[in-house]
């Protein structure tokens, strides 16, 4: 294998692994893709991709830039080329794919780079919300942990993170998950919170390492004293916003079932999606695509099935409906932006996002899982003092 061809292996399975796997792993187009990659490589991706670090990164930084570069572009080239000959391909080898139309419209559904996702989550953005647990507000100082004078010492971690550490769930139970203050969806419950606070390494004025903290607060039902699971978060696709359960999961949809199963079982009620940049202990990376965000959170498909709940139709972020109309969102934040002492873009410190309910089904949710079930789990981690790998995994590509 020449070099070429293991720089381009590394770069298909890094952009192109998810969506190839879900693809079916047809035969030959991974292959085919890695060629294409490997002839464009020294050619042309190398070249370019050198100078848009160039003019993106400095040359002692180790941040990834914040932009579609060269290598996920010839990706995706080399996908779209390949696939475009697939079923020719696979006739040739004796595998007939039937009807073309109904080929091509399932195979584009696999290996597309879907920009749905990413528009839904700029759809939802607002300005960075104050709404957050009591317990919590000492984090509304988005990155307090550099000074501009070296005489001074950085406070780190942040005082109020003592108030937090070592718990899994917040104090004073589901009452203390904060309620909306104003706006158009005043008086609602935050159910479901993450946050990332992250500010990269420098070298002037003072050496400062990087460092990051990371909040997760989600609806949990169970019936234990000690939450089963370190993480308050469930897993789930992202289309549980846009595509209605009866599709996504028709065994699910019964509403009185799924009251059962949540009174019953312990779980968490929110999750977070395949759409998130971060994952969950041990599972996938999600498919790379320009814009998506840290986390985009949804509730639990048991939630969605014993409320009743069905997408807002017409344009909008991440919205769900019952009768009586908008009944959970989700949001999205992203800013505070800060730089590493570099002359280079400006990075966003602060990547957020929330989950809603309204104030009527919040209480009929609760009582569904019954009072003496129902928790609000809570996990706060900071680097370096605390690795945050253990709990979650980051893409250090920053999309």
């Amino acid at each position: 294998m020449t070099n070429s061809q293991e720089v381009a292996t590394e770069i298909v399975d890094h952009h192109l692994g998810t969506r190839l796997i879900s693809a079916g792993e047809a035969p030959g187009l991974r292959e085919t893709v890695v060629d294409l990659v490997a002839e464009a490589f020294p050619q042309q991706v190398e070249t370019l991709m050198g100078q848009q670090l160039d003019l993106l990164t400095h040359p002692s930084g180790t941040q990834w830039p914040d932009a579609y570069l060269a290598d996920e572009s010839a990706a995706e080239d080399a996908l779209q080329q390949a696939a475009a000959g697939l079923r020719v391909a696979l006739a040739r080898s004796g595998q007939m794919s039937g009807k073309a139309q109904i080929f091509e419209r399932n195979a584009s559904a696999s290996l597309r780079d879907d920009p749905r996702a990413a528009l839904r989550a700029e759809l939802a953005r607002v300005p960075r919300p104050l709404t957050r647990p009591q317990i919590l507000e000492w984090s509304l100082d988005p990155a307090p942990w550099f000074t501009e004078s070296p005489s001074e010492p950085a406070l780190w971690p942040p005082a109020g993170l003592y108030s937090v550490a070592g718990l899994l769930r917040l104090p004073g139970g589901v009452a203390a998950l904060p309620r909306v203050s104003g706006g158009p969806h005043e008086g609602w419950v935050q159910i479901g919170f993450a946050e990332g606070q992250l500010t990269p390494a420098r070298r002037y004025p003072a050496d400062e390492p990087a460092r990051q903290i990371q909040i997760i607060v989600g609806l949990e039902a169970d019936g234990s004293d000690t939450p089963s699971s370190p993480l308050p978060l469930a897993k789930a696709p992202w289309q549980l916003w846009t595509r209605p359960l009866r599709r996504l999961a028709p065994h699910l949809v019964e509403t009185a079932a799924a009251a059962r199963h949540i009174g019953a079982t312990d779980q968490p009620l929110v999750a977070l999606t395949d759409a998130s940049t971060t994952t969950l202990v041990n599972a996938p990376l999600p498919s790379h695509g320009l814009g998506l965000p840290h986390f985009v959170l949804a509730p639990a498909v048991s939630v969605i099935a014993a409320l009743g709940l069905e997408p807002t139709e017409g344009v909008c972020g991440f919205s769900l409906n019952d009768a009586q109309g908008e009944a959970l969102v989700g949001r999205q934040w992203r800013g505070h932006l800060i730089h590493d002492g570099h002359y280079k873009p400006l990075l966003p410190a602060i990547e957020g996002a929330d989950l809603l309910i309204r104030p009527d089904l919040f209480t009929r949710l609760h009582n569904i899982v019954g009072a003496t079930r129902c928790h609000a789990g809570l996990r706060v981690v900071h680097q370096p003092a605390e690795q945050l790998s253990p709990i979650i995994n980051t893409d250090d590509r920053n999309h």
